[in-house]
């Protein structure tokens, strides 16, 4: 369906009030916004003078806009009429009871074309109903979805059709003989469906049915019951277990929700989405196969016992691993209750984190520190030169490798500035750079020269050459920092990540605050800043003595010279210097008192002679 073009400003008030009352509606809104258009558009057209609801009629408003869907040119569709005119009966219909004035019957069960017939063979029982709500579901799922839902509709009247010809109503379903025979069928089904398919096909006319009975239809209950579900085997391949969550109950839901999050996040972050996702359904449909609807997940037993599940992975995972499942788990069921799935809230509370372990920074000592950068400049080749460029910029590893040609910026006189491009947080800055590290830039640009055609080929638009992509340069630089820090006999393992932790370890040492580090690493918190932060006890060491020196000389407070109130002038000014005097003495008095009862008598006494100074004010202001 296409919308029609909007209305026109003389109906725009008419325009605001359907798509207010569309906004309250759970389910999708553009097919909704279709039948408004194109009904506003035909009121523009052959009723511009009706400009409040108050004011339609069924004749000749609604009967003209009902001959206009059958007069369309091209012709509309009896699916898409009907479409229409059931929406925009729906949407008067809630207008009316939130207190729109409105005329009754505006559009009547007769107005409403019949469904089509469908064909081939076998004809369907409940077509009107069991169509509607497919068609409703088309709203909020993807087409793939709706047709399967469709072909298990279709496989379940079928066989209705030929077996039970006698059920006219859906009152009269049981689930034992029809629904009962229905998943025997599934069972003898030549050839024989795949597990997949025998817990789809149950769990997807449970679905359709629980949609048929919301919307007041009589069903009995217990049609299908968890049991009807055929537990799926475990996939143990590995491209399997990295495909979509279709496979899994609920997959579909959290996979929407997943391919939601690709537009904002990372393809690292959606597929950490995914794998928490994964885990989370393969337990429940393991251990909780009765589970057949979100609504009924519960904080004990279901997420109780993924926890558990967590703690007891084979290898242990680490505090911080489980954290972040937790994390991802919590956020997709925010985002799925947002959506309007009925999820219990509280599922994830804040005390089951565990513990994230908190790490010293890991900035090299100052032996090691210098050792590495001499034996780095002893070396003087492409890339040591670029580790020394990362150790006096602290800038990351990733963010070197990726630097431009051009990134040395000129900033003024002897100033200079290393671009950065848009990195891990979507953020570019100038960090500053010295002489010395000018110098080794226009080293690298030297040695830049020299590199292979080929590789100079691959990375014409970048300072590092490299030979394909970024990572086998990134392991390049790993192997030349570790081939480095044995020559040098630096004690620990070395990383890379290290350099930019003793660049910020060092910027401190020499007094640069941390906002202006925060801006050289970054960084959009102070709290990570601090984490690269190393203080050493000879730094603890330096900072006291030097606050205890600032102690040698105990603070007084100052006295204000009060003159005798005898050599006081007996004018205005002279007696509000006195009353100001007066005010000073009684609060340097109150402070030095433990009574707190007294003090506050004390300060109410000091709002009074405010007072008296501020009626002198006035006093002074009516002389002149």
């Amino acid at each position: 369906m296409t919308p029609a073009p909007a209305a026109g400003l003389p109906h725009r008030k008419l325009e605001e009030i359907f798509d207010a009352c569309i906004q309250t509606l759970a389910t999708s809104h553009q097919s909704y916004r279709a039948a408004v258009h194109h009904f506003l558009a035909y009121l523009q057209t052959d009723f511009p003078q009706v400009l409040q609801l108050s004011e339609l009629r069924r004749d000749p408003h609604l009967l003209g806009w009902l001959r206009r869907l059958g007069d369309q040119d091209p012709p509309l569709s009896s699916s898409t009429r009907r479409i229409y005119l059931v929406l925009l009966r729906r949407l008067l219909h809630d207008l009316a009871s939130a207190g729109q004035l409105l005329q009754p019957g505006l559009i009547l069960p007769e107005d409403v074309p019949p469904p089509p017939r469908r064909s081939p063979q076998p004809q369907f029982r409940f077509p009107e109903i069991i169509d509607d709500h497919i068609q409703t579901l088309t709203t909020i799922l993807r087409p793939r979805t709706t047709g399967r839902y469709r072909s298990v509709a279709r496989h379940f009247l079928a066989y209705l059709q030929m077996d039970f010809p006698q059920v006219l109503h859906l009152s009269e379903l049981r689930r034992d003989p029809h629904l009962l025979g229905w998943l025997r069928r599934l069972g003898e089904q030549d050839p024989p469906l795949s597990p997949g398919h025998r817990q789809n096909y149950p769990l997807k006319l449970w679905h359709l049915l629980q949609e048929v009975s919301s919307a007041g239809h009589p069903l009995q209950p217990g049609l299908i019951l968890p049991q009807d579900f055929p537990v799926r085997p475990r996939f143990r391949s590995t491209k399997e277990r990295r495909s979509r969550l279709s496979h899994l109950r609920f997959g579909e839901i959290f996979d929407g929700r997943v391919q939601t999050l690709a537009t904002t996040l990372q393809p690292s972050s959606v597929r950490r989405y995914r794998c928490v996702a994964r885990h989370f359904l393969s337990y429940l449909q393991t251990d909780f196969p009765q589970v057949i609807d979100l609504s009924e997940l519960r904080r004990d037993p279901h997420l109780f016992g993924w926890f558990r599940r967590l703690c007891e992975h084979n290898p242990p995972w680490s505090n911080g691993t489980r954290q972040e499942y937790l994390l991802a788990l919590r956020r997709l069921f925010v985002d799925l209750a947002y959506a309007g799935h009925p999820l219990q809230p509280g599922l994830i509370l804040s005390g089951d984190f565990p513990p994230r372990p908190e790490y010293l920074p890991r900035a090299l000592s100052p032996e090691d520190d210098r050792q590495l950068q001499q034996e780095l400049s002893r070396t003087n080749d492409l890339l040591a030169n670029a580790l020394l460029l990362t150790r006096a910029t602290g800038i990351r590893i990733g963010e070197c490798i990726h630097l431009a040609v051009d990134c040395l910026r000129s900033l003024g006189p002897n100033q200079w500035g290393l671009h950065v491009p848009l990195g891990k947080l979507h953020t570019e800055r100038l960090v500053p750079v010295d002489e010395h590290g000018r110098q080794m830039v226009t080293r690298i640009l030297t040695l830049r020269a020299l590199a292979p055609p080929s590789h100079l080929a691959h990375s014409a638009s970048f300072l590092l050459p490299r030979s394909a992509g970024p990572g086998g340069l990134y392991q390049n630089l790993r192997q030349a920092l570790h081939q480095v820090a044995g020559r040098a006999g630096c004690s620990p393992p070395i990383t890379c990540h290290q350099l930019r932790h003793t660049f910020a370890t060092e910027m401190v040492r020499l007094g640069v605050s941390l906002p202006a580090l925060m801006k050289m690493l970054g960084h959009k918190h102070i709290r990570m800043t601090m984490r690269y932060v190393k203080v050493t006890q000879v730094d603890l060491q330096r900072e006291f003595h030097l606050a205890r020196q600032n102690t040698i000389q105990l603070h007084h407070i100052p006295e204000l010279p009060v003159s005798s109130p005898l050599s006081a002038s007996s004018d205005l000014p002279g007696i509000r210097r006195a009353l100001a005097a007066t005010r000073h003495l009684l609060e340097m008095y109150r402070r030095q008192l433990q009574d707190e009862n007294a003090r506050r008598q004390l300060q109410r006494l000091d709002r009074r002679l405010s007072t008296v100074v501020f009626e002198l004010d006035r006093l002074g202001t009516a002389q002149k």
